[in-house]
């Protein structure tokens, strides 16, 4: 029996809800927007906004594009906010670290429940990951090294992308160059009971089915996982799990301790080039 299953609902939903662990979640998210706009301002010059990849309103992203000719390697990210919440409008916090390396930034929107299903959540996104990696080419990008992160609903959706039949869209193996799930769910079970189900609508049947620990590839880049310090153990929990269930798959992965931060702001430390974050990617990108 999972440690879930024996919680009261109170404990549960707690569990589940990351900004139970610190005091004011729109601190973090008033950083999200104001280091965003910031980004997008300041790179205005290098910037391609709202590229379509989809029929979908929200099957866009924003494009960042460092100087010169290229090739260049090419990062995504996926951002969180429970499926619900957020966009690409606030996840361009990063943009200005990646193309000070030369790396092309994407932020990558997907449109959110009620109004899309957990299934076409994924399946969008699996369809945006596609469409940046066979066009990356038009702008400057090196379609041979391309890797993805995402946060908290974000690292859910990199675990969807892994799993995908990647043979459906002419790939004979996983063409990601590497993957970081930060602070991710990877079993969705424990929140058909919880108010986050309210807008997903998840039934038992489905959870099981969208679970990324329930369909891992049998063969995929290497991922690395990550969680704040300050998180609720079932967060952890969850990233562990499915850590060992890629281990004993024979796929690679490992764990990056990150201590000092919690669910909300370790994603920032991807806009700081000696973070253990950010360096991640970059050895991902470089090996």
């Amino acid at each position: 029996m999972k440690s879930y299953e024996i919680m009261d609902h109170e404990t549960l939903e707690r569990e589940y809800s990351p900004s139970s662990c610190i005091d004011d979640i729109m601190v973090y998210i008033e950083q999200y927007i104001n280091q965003s706009a910031t980004a997008r301002e300041t790179l205005k010059e290098h910037i391609r906004p709202n590229i379509k990849y989809g029929p979908e309103t929200r099957s866009t992203m924003d494009v960042f594009i460092p100087e010169g000719e290229g090739p260049f390697p090419v990062h995504i990210f996926i951002h969180g906010g429970y499926w619900q919440e957020l966009s690409k409008d606030e996840s361009s916090f990063a943009a200005p670290n990646f193309l000070d390396h030369g790396i092309i930034f994407i932020a990558l929107d997907y449109t959110l429940a009620p109004e899309a299903s957990m299934s076409k959540i994924i399946n969008q996104t699996r369809r945006g990951v596609i469409s940046i990696l066979k066009n990356a080419h038009n702008y400057n990008g090196d379609s041979n090294n391309v890797t993805i992160s995402g946060s908290s609903a974000g690292g859910h959706l990199v675990a969807a992308v892994l799993s995908m039949k990647w043979e459906n869209y002419g790939y004979k193996n996983c063409p990601l160059k590497g993957a970081l799930a930060i602070s991710g769910i990877f079993d969705l079970e424990p929140l058909v009971k919880t108010y986050i189900n309210e807008p997903l609508k998840l039934t038992l049947k489905d959870a099981q089915a969208l679970s990324p620990i329930q369909h891992i590839p049998k063969e995929c880049c290497p991922v690395v996982l990550t969680y704040g310090e300050n998180e609720t153990s079932e967060f952890k929990r969850q990233t562990h799990e499915y850590m060992d269930a890629l281990l004993r798959a024979g796929l690679g992965c490992r764990y990056l301790d990150m201590p000092s931060v919690n669910h909300f702001n370790i994603v920032l430390d991807l806009n700081k080039k000696n973070s253990p974050l950010f360096q991640t990617i970059l050895n991902q990108i470089l090996t």
